[in-house]
């Protein structure tokens, strides 16, 4: 069973202390589930050579055995275990940035390593940036974000960069992106709501014509569309894009309003979520 699973990796175990970031989800396989964690070191038995930075590992289960501890229980955040490895071949690894390797054996569930139990306890210490227009920001590694509120058309709006971690100058680009987007946020906020009403005021239309509660009601107008709609949540990248979220006022029954751009392009799409 899982055949077709480990042919992507190299035939050869080695025996491996790691650090586990994270569980990080299940996917369908063609054999069953494809477990996935997040690394952020190891150490090679055989030679004692180190690798500090994020991995992945891999390891197949079947329905069943996906929500027990062979599943999503088999590792935790933080842990520091003893398995057996195999690295995944350079022609199915290509385009993916970590290094992968899929799981053959659980040797040691927990065990003590010095040079990981550091370099969790750097990676857990608070990180929180002040700055003088976006506020406090503090790093969530997990998720690869700074989070913070912002004050936007009179209201409190969740903020989000999205940085690498590890990577302090997408940082400064990221605030920098940010900083450009508030310091003109009605022009923005005025161009995100008209674009979304021009594409959604019809759409909302037909939903309110087929709600019997609000059926009759007047007719929704882009003017009105655009008012109604309120920001939620900003996220900004280092690169200068950005993925809004409004509050639809029951104009969709709940969902979300997402609108997409760029600060070189301006809006460029909006869809409806959630």
């Amino acid at each position: 069973m899982f055949e077709k699973f480990y042919e992507e990796y190299a035939p050869k175990e080695q025996e491996v202390l790691v650090l586990i970031q994270k569980v990080w989800g299940a996917s369908a396989s063609c054999d069953g589930w494809c477990m996935t964690a997040g690394t952020l070191g190891m150490v090679f038995c055989a030679d004692g050579r180190t690798e500090i930075g994020e991995g992945t590992l891999q390891w197949p289960v079947t329905d069943k055995e996906r929500n027990s501890t062979k599943g999503w229980n088999r590792f935790q955040a933080g842990q520091i275990c003893r398995i057996k490895v195999r690295k995944m071949l350079d022609e199915c690894a290509k385009g993916r940035n970590n290094h992968f390797w899929c799981v053959t054996e659980l040797l040691e569930k927990s065990t003590s390593c010095p040079q990981l139990e550091a370099v969790w306890a750097e990676y857990i210490k608070p990180v929180v940036i002040e700055d003088e227009m976006l506020g406090s920001l503090t790093l969530n590694r997990d998720f690869r974000l700074f989070e913070g509120t912002i004050s936007w058309a009179d209201s409190q709006v969740s903020l989000f960069l999205d940085i690498d971690p590890e990577n302090k100058s997408t940082w400064t680009r990221a605030r920098n992106a940010a900083k450009k987007l508030l310091a003109d946020r009605e022009t923005w906020d005025k161009s995100m709501r008209e674009f979304a009403a021009r594409k959604f005021t019809s759409l909302a239309n037909d939903w309110q014509a087929g709600d019997e509660e609000h059926q009759n009601d007047t007719p929704i107008t882009e003017e009105s569309f655009a008012r109604r709609i309120s920001l939620s949540e900003l996220t900004i990248t280092a690169g200068g894009s950005f993925t809004a979220y409004f509050d639809d006022d029951d104009l969709f029954w709940g969902h979300a309003v997402e609108i997409c751009g760029t600060l070189k392009k301006g809006v460029t799409r909006a869809d409806i979520v959630g």
